[in-house]
């Protein structure tokens, strides 16, 4: 849930003192990093710095395809089973040593080992085991799975887990502590100053790729000579330092967008993402488990009035869970909401007025925002809507045991296509959606790397979900940023990431 924090305020801090470089950006960042060591250390913010410094075998595009990144090329072998990678050739790690299969292999076992705390760890010990890991040559690395997997290459490539980091050994001391992240990116982990802020400096040898830059993949160049991610707390200090010109890249409110498009020297980059807002429906709840009153519910909702309740109307609704920058992304037909359908329905079903409990929390805005705007829909079709507001840990309580009426609630990114459904799909306790022919379906579409297969599939999925209403799709965040006009090239992402390569100063 860490978007969240460009909507929401957080406690204020200090302004801290900046001064305009005409060789360094400067990115605020709402908390500091924990850490460098994805083993043990990272955490969303420490993913914008991290992409910049260290980098994997793969990774995504602007349109969330997986392409390679250290990898020269790679192979599906073994119907799904095996996956061969070919390194490229003259990549340099920051202390100068070049990159082999050696190092691939050791950073896999490093993030792995027994007392691992890696985001992606129990992904590759569980729902996608790898087998092996074998280096035929110094250049070519070999996956081997136990079932093949669909989703193995699009795991690889999360951002979440710092895109599956390829780290020199000598990131480790002798002793087995950490030392610091040396990775192959074309930044070099500088100076760090605990809450105030971490630098990064231009790697002279950085070997980039030639094929058009995009997300994660493609060429990547430093074109200044550092970057300082500056730790500014306070949404109104950030604000501030854009206008002043200390800071050239921020994450802004949707309340501040327009302010910020007014001013003179100042922009706003802004982009869909996968991160999903939805109101969850208890299926086997004694009222709720009749079809027609959750068919009823979503009859009600006007979603592209939720999206842009919450935007300031910005944002616009959606009736799918799949975002519209995914490549399985199919637009709905009819998104038009009707509430004498809702009345029908509900009439049909022997509705007499039995209070629906909407539970939400005022920790994340967007989750509060969206249920008052839903319970006023409901209850113009004549939906007994109430809210009750809970702390976030136990509206989250809530969700994990499955224990719930109806929720406000949103979803992190998924980059993974399937994973917009993977999200709400399965047999576990806070999986919203246990039809078993869903579960079939998903495993299906999991299993496959076939787009055309893949697409269908959730085509199938988006019909029951129609058809079953375990949850209302609400719409999909965007992310935003107030940019200076002295730099070039800075583009926001629906990799939810802040990315400085290819970026100038004018």
């Amino acid at each position: 849930m860490g978007l969240a924090l460009l909507f929401a305020g957080t406690a204020a801090s200090s302004m801290p003192v900046f001064a305009q470089n005409t060789d360094r950006v400067t990115v605020a960042m709402a908390e500091d990093i924990r850490g460098m060591d994805p083993r043990r250390e990272r955490d969303g913010m420490s993913d914008e710095v991290h992409l910049h410094v260290v980098e994997g075998l793969v990774g995504f595009t602007d349109s969330l395809e997986v392409k390679p990144v250290l990898a020269e090329s790679m192979e599906v072998q073994d119907e799904g089973k095996s996956y061969v990678f070919r390194l490229r050739e003259g990549v340099k790690f920051h202390n100068g040593e070049p990159l082999t299969s050696a190092e691939v292999k050791w950073s896999w076992q490093y993030l792995m080992a027994e007392n691992s705390i890696w985001r992606c760890k129990g992904v590759f010990d569980g729902a996608i085991k790898v087998a092996s890991v074998e280096t035929p040559d110094p250049m070519t690395v070999v996956f081997t799975l136990e079932q093949p997997s669909g989703s193995f290459l699009y795991n690889m490539a999360r951002t979440d887990c710092a895109q599956t980091p390829i780290l020199h050994p000598d990131s480790v001391a002798e002793d087995g502590s950490w030392n610091k992240a040396i990775g192959t990116g074309p930044f070099v982990l500088g100076e760090r100053r605990i809450g105030e802020y971490t630098d990064v400096t231009r790697f002279a040898d950085y070997s980039p790729r030639t094929d058009e830059p995009t997300g994660m993949a493609g060429r990547k160049e430093a074109l200044v000579e550092a970057v300082r991610f500056s730790v500014v707390a306070d949404p109104s200090a950030r604000t501030v330092g854009l206008r002043s010109g200390d800071i050239d890249v921020a994450p802004i409110t949707v309340q501040s967008i327009p302010q910020l498009e007014a001013e003179q020297n100042l922009h706003v980059s802004s982009s869909p993402t996968t991160v999903w807002y939805s109101l969850l429906l208890g299926m086997d709840d004694p009222l709720l488990k009749d079809v027609r009153i959750r068919q009823a519910i979503a009859a009600a909702i006007d979603v592209n009035g939720v999206g842009g309740g919450v935007s300031f109307g910005l944002w616009p609704g959606s009736t799918t869970p799949v975002s519209p920058t995914s490549k399985i992304y199919q637009k709905p037909a009819d998104m038009a909401p009707s509430v004498e359908k809702a009345k029908a329905l509900l009439a049909e079903a022997g509705y007499a007025g039995q209070p629906i409990k909407l539970i939400a929390n005022k920790a994340y805005s967007l989750m509060f925002d969206q249920a008052v705007i839903v319970q006023a829909m409901l209850q113009a079709a004549g939906i007994n809507a109430t809210i009750e507001t809970l702390e976030w840990g136990l509206q989250l309580e809530h969700y994990t045991k499955g224990d719930y009426q109806a929720q406000s609630f949103g979803y992190s990114g998924r980059f993974d296509p399937m994973g917009a459904w993977e999200r709400i799909i399965g047999p576990e306790s806070r999986k919203v959606w246990k039809d078993p022919e869903a579960i079939a379906l998903l495993d299906e579409g999991m299993a496959t790397a076939d787009d055309a297969k893949m697409k269908s599939i959730s085509n199938q999925l988006y019909e029951k979900f129609i058809e079953e209403v375990p949850a209302v799709s609400l719409y999909h965040v965007e992310v935003a940023y107030g940019v200076n006009n002295r730099l070039d090239g800075f583009k926001a992402s629906p990799l939810e990431a802040i990315r400085l390569w290819n970026v100038a100063i004018k």
